[in-house]
């Protein structure tokens, strides 16, 4: 997103749970990575490359090892979706694919990539194969929370697809209401489109559910910024 936004809308990453501004609407993986471990890090992907180094060593395979490679760059790839290291994670887990990884986890995780790195670049090439992953993540595993949830972001502002954006988001939020980023970007998603006092109403009941949980930093995070953003909406509205 270009311009400032005040309005917010949490984001969700299958391994890891995180929150950001609609300004960095594709900033999926901010978080607090383990800096202080990095050297431990760099050691654990040394390791996994070792590993795949000695499966590849040669050139016929049997099914469990083909499966092992698969595994491995898989676990390779996730250790660098998790450093938000796009470049690294797309090849291994299209390396992954390459040795019949073809579940939804790894089509999803492909998605992921691609729209980070489409963010990044503003590539409609990264996009529309992170659309392509997206789907193909779903035609593996019909109503997969993540990929629907990947796919509505990417929709919603990425792919001229304002209309489905809102639905899928709309459809995961209302199958499992727990999966509080996707009510985040319903209610974010009828602000854009200029209905304020929906948005305000599904923030207010959003509001009321978080104010059920137990506290945690993650809740009172969602809860103050649901709180913010209903104050401006009612602001918004109050001038109208």
């Amino acid at each position: 997103m270009k311009k400032n936004r005040h309005i917010f809308l949490f984001i969700f990453l299958a391994f890891i749970l995180v929150f950001t501004g609609l300004n960095e609407a594709f900033d999926l993986v901010q978080c607090n990575m383990r800096r202080n471990y990095k050297s431990m890090e760099d050691r654990d992907i040394q390791r996994i490359k070792d590993k795949i180094a000695d499966l590849e060593k040669d050139q016929i395979k049997d099914v469990s090892t083909v499966k092992r490679l698969a595994d491995q760059y898989a676990l390779l790839g996730r250790t660098f979706l998790e450093r938000k290291m796009w470049e690294q994670s797309i090849e291994c887990y299209l390396n992954a694919e390459k040795y019949g990884g073809n579940g939804a986890a790894i089509m999803y995780a492909l998605g992921l990539g691609y729209a980070n790195r489409g963010y990044e670049r503003d590539s409609e090439t990264d996009f529309a194969k992170a659309e392509e992953y997206y789907r193909k993540s779903l035609e593996k595993k019909p109503g997969y929370d993540d990929a629907l949830y990947g796919l509505g972001i990417l929709m919603y502002y990425h792919r001229n697809g304002k209309d489905e954006g809102l639905r899928l988001v709309t459809e995961l939020a209302m199958k499992n209401p727990a999966y509080y980023p996707a009510r985040f970007a319903m209610a974010r998603f009828n602000y854009e489109n200029g209905d304020l006092h929906r948005s305000l109403q599904l923030y207010q009941q959003l509001q009321q559910d978080l104010d059920r949980l137990p506290k945690s930093e993650i809740i009172n995070n969602f809860k103050e910024q649901c709180s913010a953003n209903i104050a401006r909406i009612t602001t918004e509205l109050s001038v109208r």
